[in-house]
């Protein structure tokens, strides 16, 4: 019997679906109606209170001013904090770390908490006119409702994201991806740049 306090519902997804998420559940010891509940307990701790408690808004000169007072030895301790607690969330949405588990990482980050939207460039998005000198971006705008699982991460990866809050924020921001990219060091080749605009992370899998 369920909790007095727990809602029940009905799930429909397919059958494909299912197996999946039904084979992933037993390598894991779980039921798939226990894997579901976790993800979902995941996303309510992690991401949903973000969007859907009461707001309370920060106007971008105060957070420009808050992250411009900070010293560079307090923001890096506070980068480190930040990249164990997305480790955790990672491992909680995904089951382990992997690039895709980064990416959808970094996007959710972008998206709720540095309020942007992170663009992805890739190999695969990124061609040349045959009469024009310069690439052409084909690439979309990638943020948490994309599925990141249908990213090749065959393909080299360019993301940037924009925010122009100051060179601390920017500072703050791309030591703590640095950091938590470094999960992925012996199977991801990756170089980062800042300035107090933009953060730009290029991807290789080894």
């Amino acid at each position: 019997m369920p909790k007095k306090k727990d809602r029940v519902i009905t799930l429909r997804i397919s059958e494909t679906d299912f197996n999946i998420v039904e084979s992933f559940a037993k390598a894991k010891g779980l039921s798939v109606s226990s894997y579901i509940n976790s993800v979902i307990k995941s996303q309510t701790e992690y991401f949903i209170p973000t969007a859907s408690n009461e707001k309370v808004s920060i106007p971008k000169n105060i957070l420009y001013s808050l992250f411009s007072y900070a010293s560079k030895e307090n923001l890096d301790d506070l980068a480190i904090h930040w990249a164990i607690e997305q480790k955790h969330a990672a491992r909680l949405l995904w089951g382990e770390i992997n690039l895709h588990a980064i990416l959808d990482v970094i996007f959710k980050m972008s998206k709720y908490m540095m309020g942007t939207d992170a663009r992805v460039i890739t190999t695969s998005n990124f061609t040349k006119d045959a009469g024009y000198n310069e690439g052409k971006d084909l690439g979309a705008i990638l943020n948490s409702s994309v599925d990141v699982s249908r990213i090749k991460t065959s393909d080299a990866l360019w993301i940037v994201i924009r925010h122009n809050l100051g060179d601390n924020y920017s500072y703050f921001w791309n030591n703590m991806f640095t950091k938590f990219l470094g999960l992925l060091q012996n199977s991801v080749d990756f170089t980062t740049e800042y300035d107090e605009t933009t953060i730009s992370i290029r991807l290789k899998v080894k």
